[in-house]
C-alpha cells in the first residue's frame, strides 16, 4: 500500500484509510507524549478512532490524568521529562494491574524496550509512529477488553444461576426432611411451629398445584350407602 506522508516536519506517518480504520473502537485512551507536534498529530488521529481521548505531556501529568479518567488503554512515549513513560507505566500497574499499555519508542532504544518488556507492556509501536500500526495495536487491546467484559458477564450469570439452583435445592430439602404431621387431621407443623393443611404447606414450599378429588376408600367410607343404592 502506498504511504501518504504528512508535511515534512511531521513525526507521524499515515497510510490510506482502511475499513478497520473507519470504525471507531469502544475505548477510552490516555495518550502521553512530550513532543507537542507528535502529540497533536497522533491525537488528531486517535480522536477519530476511539470513543474518548485524554492527553498528557509527561509521565507525572499522565499519572494524574490516569487517576482522573481511568482509561481502558494508555499509549505513551518512553523518554519524557519530569517522569518517563516506563516509570509512569510501572506506577499505573501497581495501582491497577489490568491497565493495557502501548509504548512508542525508537528502534535504537533497546534498553528501554527491555525495561518495557520487564514491566509487561501489552503492545509497542516504533517511531516515527505509523497510524496503521498504532491502530492495529489498539485493536488488539480492544479484543482483550471485549474478552474481559464477556468473561465478567459470564461470571455474573454463573453466580446468578448458582444462586437460583441453591434456592431450588433449599426448597427441595425442606420437603425431603422429617415433617411433624398430625396423626388425626394430617396437618403439618411448619418451621415456625404453626400447623397447616398439608396442601397449603406443599404449595408454599414448592411449585406444585392441587386439584381436589376423592379416593375410592374415602368415597366408600363417606358415601357407601349411596353407592350401594346405585348398584
Amino acid at each position: 500500500m502506498r504511504e501518504r506522508y504528512s508535511p515534512s516536519n511531521s513525526r507521524v506517518r499515515e497510510k490510506g484509510p482502511t475499513v478497520a480504520e473507519r470504525e471507531q473502537l469502544d475505548l477510552a485512551v490516555l495518550y502521553t507524549e512530550d513532543d507537542e507536534t507528535t502529540r497533536d498529530e497522533v491525537s488528531l488521529f486517535l480522536k477519530r478512532r476511539v470513543r474518548s481521548l485524554a492527553t498528557a505531556s509527561n509521565g507525572r501529568e499522565g499519572l494524574e490524568r490516569f487517576r482522573e479518567e481511568r482509561p481502558d488503554v494508555v499509549v505513551t512515549d518512553i523518554r519524557m521529562p519530569v517522569m518517563d513513560g516506563l516509570a509512569m507505566a510501572r506506577t499505573m500497574r501497581t495501582e491497577y494491574r489490568g491497565i493495557l499499555i502501548v509504548v512508542t519508542t525508537a528502534h535504537s532504544d533497546v534498553n528501554s524496550m527491555l525495561d518495557a518488556i520487564d514491566i509487561g507492556v501489552d503492545q509497542y509501536v516504533i517511531k516515527p509512529v505509523e497510524t496503521g500500526k498504532l491502530l492495529a495495536a489498539l485493536e488488539k487491546c480492544s479484543e482483550i477488553i471485549e474478552y474481559r467484559r464477556a468473561h465478567k458477564t459470564y461470571l455474573a450469570e454463573r453466580e446468578r444461576l448458582i444462586a437460583e439452583l441453591q434456592e431450588a435445592l433449599a426448597k427441595v430439602k425442606l420437603l425431603s426432611g422429617f415433617l411433624p404431621i398430625c396423626a388425626s387431621c394430617k396437618k403439618i407443623r411448619d418451621d415456625k411451629g404453626y400447623w397447616q393443611q398439608i396442601e397449603l404447606y406443599i404449595r408454599e414450599h414448592s411449585e406444585a398445584e392441587f386439584s381436589h378429588g376423592i379416593c375410592p376408600d374415602c368415597a366408600t367410607k363417606l358415601y357407601g350407602k349411596y353407592l350401594k343404592e346405585e348398584k
